[in-house]
């Protein structure tokens, strides 16, 4: 059961596989926010919500809160609508204004699935999104949630520990997949049975711009990246980009990502000249160094792909014969948990992600 369900979800585009190498402590109360989160201020009036271990399961997208004059803006709303409600918490003792807007910056669950709990909270407000993300989430959250309910419900947290505990001598990876499998299923079983899928009512093409005072909020979509309809947060006068998946530390997800155009974007947010960088998991980035590294990772990936290609290497031998482990060393820093992640995360799906971006085809069998 849990192998028939990595792969399906992995078919829809999920981010299942990240290193853990702890067992997780089980929920004492019913829709308690999972441990592990934690609140920074990037910035005056704008607060971050993340995971304190972004590697550790559940993964789960940052959230960011930005306060204006009159109204309060939330970026992304977390997978677990307990973390939302924890955020909706922190709103609430910071300021009286109510959220009036809610950005999906993509069709991910761990961006969305708090949705529900802004609308009981602040019905009036806006949940925006690019219409490509709305698209995607008509035809990929329900049965991506209803998948995971059917599934929580046939296994037990103990067998799955058990099952970890198995495998550590012999396959750690496993082992390491099992443990971040019962981390979704600790924070997340409780919740599910209630929850609502809210989608987006205010839907864009190109940009929105919203004036707030002293505060210009600016919502772009500049091309495809980690989905079709990725939305990146810009506020000029703080040279601040909140970027979604486009951007990811400490590994780059690169899920089924077009990887040219992935590319093409990240030069855009190039030009924008962020001196602050709040990607869509991991900490905060003060300058341009991961930003330019991951440009670098995908650059020399398409290019290791098309060449491997040329050479008459064979689709199913592309993890035998490309070659990255210079920039594992420098993404992983030999971690064991960095390096779970760089395979799961970006090397395994990056070289399918790149060779389709190419043009050249997948066997059917795969």
């Amino acid at each position: 059961m849990y192998d028939s369900f990595l792969r399906a979800y992995r078919m829809r585009q999920a981010l299942l596989h990240v290193a853990v190498l702890l067992l997780f402590a089980p929920l004492t109360l019913a829709k308690q926010i999972y441990p592990g989160y934690t609140w920074s201020q990037p910035t005056d009036g704008i607060y971050l919500h993340s995971r304190a271990d972004p590697l550790a399961g559940p993964v789960d997208g940052n959230s960011i809160v930005i306060v204006n004059e009159a109204d309060v803006f939330v970026v992304d709303t977390h997978i677990d609508p307990a973390a939302a409600r924890a955020v909706i918490g922190k709103i609430r003792q910071i300021t009286d204004k109510p959220v009036s807007h809610v950005i999906n910056t993509h069709w991910h669950d761990d961006h969305a699935n708090g949705n529900h709990a802004y609308r009981q909270a602040f019905p009036e407000a806006k949940i925006v999104a690019h219409r490509a993300t709305l698209a995607s989430l008509e035809t990929e959250w329900q049965p991506l949630e209803d998948q995971r309910q059917a599934t929580y419900k046939s296994l037990a947290g103990r067998d799955l520990q058990a099952a970890a505990a198995a495998a550590e001598a012999d396959d750690p990876d496993r082992a390491m997949g099992i443990r971040l499998f019962d981390g979704y299923r600790q924070a997340l079983e409780p919740e599910l049975p209630t929850m609502e899928l809210v989608y987006p009512d205010l839907l864009f093409d190109d940009q929105l711009l919203f004036e707030r005072g002293e505060r210009t909020i600016v919502v772009s979509w500049l091309g495809r990246g980690n989905t079709e309809g990725d939305a990146v947060v810009w506020l000029p006068e703080e040279k601040m980009l909140i970027t979604g998946d486009v951007l990811v530390a400490p590994i780059p997800f690169a899920f089924d990502s077009p990887m040219r155009d992935w590319i093409d974007t990240l030069g855009r947010i190039v030009e924008l000249g962020a001196e602050t960088i709040i990607p869509g998991h991991g900490p905060v980035q003060r300058d341009e160094e991961y930003l330019r590294q991951v440009v670098r990772l995908l650059e020399s990936t398409v290019a290791a792909v098309d060449k491997a290609k040329t050479r008459g290497v064979a689709y199913v031998d592309l993890e035998q014969e490309v070659d990255l482990s210079e920039l594992e060393r420098l993404f992983t820093g030999g971690d064991a948990m960095h390096t779970y992640a760089w395979r799961s995360y970006f090397f395994s799906p990056g070289l399918k992600s790149a060779w389709i971006s190419l043009g050249y085809p997948v066997p059917e069998e795969d």
